[in-house]
C-alpha cells in the first residue's frame, strides 16, 4: 500500500499538483484520506491543480470516440474513466487510478439480493441499525428516504444507459477496446466513483475525476473543500476550521 501512495505522489508532482504542509495523505485499509496536521481555516490553500491532470471527457484519450458519439455528463465521463482504467499503465492518469478503489459502495452497486435484504419494509433513515451502518455511504447517494424500488429503477436505467449507449461504442470501436472493461457492471462501478468523487470543474470541461481533491469531503452538507478556478489551474480552499 505504501508503496501505491509513494507512486501517486510522485504522479502528482509529475502533474504539477502542489500541496500543502499542513495536510497527510494516509492510507489505511478502509481507504485513502486526508488529515491535517495544524489547524487550518476559512479560504486557507491546500493545493493547486493544473486542470490538465484531471480526467475529464476533454483531457481522455477516447475524447474523440466519446464526442463523436454524442456522449455527455456522467455518462461520458463514466466511458472516459473506464478507458483510461483499461489502460493501465499506459494511461497518464495510472498513477492516480491506480490508488482508487474499484467502486464505491454506494446502494447503486448491491445486487438486487442485497437491495431487497438490506431495504425491504424499512425507510433507511428509521432503522437506526441500518443508518449507522450505511450513513456515510447513502449520504452520497441522497438526501432523504432510499426505497428498494428507487435503487431497482437507478439500476435498470444505468443498463438501458450502457445497451444503448456503451455496448454500441464497443463494436464500433473494438479493436481499440478492451471489452473486459466495459461491461455493464464497470460501468455502475464507474459511476459509483463518479457519483461520490467527481467535481464540476468549469464549463469548458464539465464533471471530471479531480485527483487529490477527491480525498476531501465535497459531496454532503459538511463539505470542507471547494474550487476557486484560475485560468488553467484549480485552486482548493479549505471551507471550515479545524477539519481533518
Amino acid at each position: 500500500r505504501n508503496r501505491r501512495m509513494r507512486a501517486f505522489k510522485r504522479w502528482m508532482i509529475s502533474q504539477g499538483i502542489e500541496w500543502s504542509d499542513a495536510l497527510d495523505l494516509i492510507q489505511e485499509e478502509e481507504g485513502i484520506s486526508v488529515r491535517a496536521v495544524c489547524d487550518l481555516y476559512e479560504a486557507d490553500l491546500v493545493a493547486t491543480i493544473p486542470k490538465q491532470s484531471c480526467l475529464t471527457i476533454k483531457t481522455s484519450g477516447f475524447r474523440q470516440v466519446i464526442e463523436a458519439a454524442g456522449l455527455e455528463g456522467s455518462l461520458g465521463l463514466s466511458v472516459a474513466l473506464m478507458y483510461e482504467k483499461s489502460l493501465a499503465e499506459d494511461s497518464p492518469w495510472f498513477g492516480y487510478l491506480q490508488l482508487l478503489p474499484e467502486r464505491e459502495c454506494i446502494p447503486l452497486v448491491w445486487t438486487l439480493d442485497q437491495v431487497d435484504s438490506l431495504l425491504s419494509g424499512t425507510e433507511l433513515h428509521k432503522d437506526e441499525l441500518v443508518f449507522s451502518f450505511m450513513l456515510e455511504i447513502l449520504i452520497l447517494f441522497v438526501y432523504g428516504d432510499v426505497s428498494r424500488q428507487i435503487v431497482k429503477e437507478d439500476k435498470a436505467l444505468s443498463y438501458e444507459d450502457w445497451k444503448e449507449c456503451i455496448l454500441p461504442l464497443m463494436a464500433s470501436a473494438s479493436s481499440e477496446l478492451n471489452p473486459d472493461f466495459f461491461s455493464v457492471e464497470q460501468y455502475i462501478a464507474a459511476k459509483s466513483l463518479i457519483a461520490s468523487r467527481s467535481f464540476e470543474i468549469d464549463d469548458y470541461h464539465g464533471s471530471g475525476m479531480v485527483p487529490l481533491a477527491d480525498l476531501f469531503n465535497h459531496r454532503t452538507g459538511a463539505e470542507d473543500v471547494h474550487f476557486t478556478s484560475a485560468s488553467s489551474h484549480l485552486v482548493s480552499e479549505n471551507d471550515a476550521e479545524d477539519e481533518d
